[in-house]
């Protein structure tokens, strides 16, 4: 089983794949969003990938509220389950994109080398605590809120 982690943003898709024992979340290059064709290569990949399951990081505000980028993604998630048959989760993804910051910063990378880098980062991040709660469940755990 493998599991696509996607960061969903106006110019690029981050993505993040599992390992096949659900363990460890690893960045794969970012789609850049030019057009309609960046459909065809994510749905391509997902096969290719054989991925058997999607998270889609749903931004929300600090409050927790919903805003218009929140509506956006879970129109992104519905056109991708249409298109894919698989149901994405949406998880929260609040400050994924600052600690992916902070993360490659820490790595001696400047703010221009990470362009291209944080989205895939940041769905590594997301990824990384899915697979974190699913374990959780699967141990028969409560999880986090």
């Amino acid at each position: 089983m493998r599991i696509l982690a996607i960061d969903f943003g106006r110019k690029r898709l981050g993505l993040a794949l599992s390992d096949p024992t659900l363990t460890v979340a690893s960045p794969l290059p970012a789609l850049t969003r030019k057009g309609q064709e960046w459909w065809a290569e994510l749905l391509a990949l997902m096969e290719k990938l054989e991925v058997d399951e999607v998270v889609v990081g749903l931004p929300r505000n600090m409050d927790g509220s919903s805003g218009p980028a929140a509506e956006i993604c879970r129109r992104f998630a519905a056109d991708l389950e249409e298109r894919s048959g698989l149901r994405p989760v949406l998880l929260d993804e609040r400050l994924t994109s600052v600690a992916a910051s902070a993360t490659l910063r820490e790595g001696g990378l400047s703010e221009r080398q990470q362009r291209g880098k944080l989205d895939s980062v940041a769905a590594s991040l997301l990824l990384q605590v899915h697979l974190q709660r699913r374990g959780t469940v699967a141990a028969g755990e409560k999880p986090a809120p």
